[in-house]
């Protein structure tokens, strides 16, 4: 967060900085030029103008630079406030959305919720002994294999689907699956978990596989999202809990 407000803070300092100095350089090179016409007979015979520079007509064309000036720098300040809100919402190392971005998304869904009767259901996926794969390995492959479960998974999203990763450095991922039923997301992550399985994730030379658990439950009308993440938890370890792990399990 400090990020953001620091870059907000510099970004404004430079684009009124830049603005103030477009203006003066954009005045004096519309003042010289009127001079510089003035005197030449063919541009005003081709022009059909008649110049007269004075005090009002100075400050006319210092007033529309300025606010040319002004509208361009509030175009750069809002292009550039998407662009590092998009990049403060970005995981860096699966290129998904971060869960900053996830609360926000949840946030409206909450408050539309009561409105809007589409089914929306969420998935959340686990990978089934992690946390001794990286004892095994170095933390540098087990990043490496999370990238890569991240991109299969962005690649395996629907249209109306959003997917995120869960924690910073976690190695969980939740998908929100728009205008989806409990049932229809229970089919996609039981497509998603054997695509999972099916995949060999290749570092360097040295080739992996992981298996998934997944918890899958409905974001029903009037509910809050702490109702529904507890039930989605719940049905994930549930998931977990079963022998050999690599299932999904759902609660309504």
């Amino acid at each position: 967060m400090k990020y953001l407000r620091d870059s907000f803070i510099k970004f404004k300092k430079d684009a009124l900085s830049k603005a103030f100095y477009d203006s003066l350089k954009y005045l004096i090179f519309s003042v010289l030029l009127v001079i510089v016409l003035k005197y030449i007979p063919v541009v005003k015979e081709w022009l059909k103008i008649e110049f007269n520079l004075t005090i009002w007509s100075i400050l006319l064309i210092s007033l529309l630079l300025v606010i040319a000036s002004f509208l361009l720098s509030i175009y750069l300040f809002n292009r550039k406030l998407k662009a590092i809100q998009s990049e403060n919402q970005i995981d860096n190392l699966t290129g998904l959305k971060n869960h900053k971005a996830l609360e926000l998304e949840l946030v409206r869904i909450e408050k539309v919720r009561n409105t809007k009767e589409e089914p929306i259901s969420l998935i959340l996926i686990d990978v089934d002994d992690f946390k001794k794969f990286n004892e095994e390995n170095s933390y540098k492959i087990a990043d490496n294999i999370l990238s890569k479960l991240g991109n299969l998974l962005k690649k395996d999203g629907r249209i109306t689907d959003e997917t995120f990763r869960y924690f910073m450095r976690g190695d969980e991922f939740l998908i929100i699956a728009k205008k989806t039923t409990i049932s229809n997301a229970q089919l996609a992550s039981e497509r998603k978990r054997k695509l999972i399985e099916d995949s060999t994730f290749k570092v360097d030379k040295d080739s992996f596989n992981l298996t998934v658990s997944c918890g899958v439950t409905e974001f029903n009308i009037g509910e809050t999202r702490e109702v529904v993440f507890e039930r989605l938890n719940q049905a994930l370890q549930k998931a977990k809990k079963k022998t050999g792990k690599n299932n999904t399990k759902i609660i309504i």
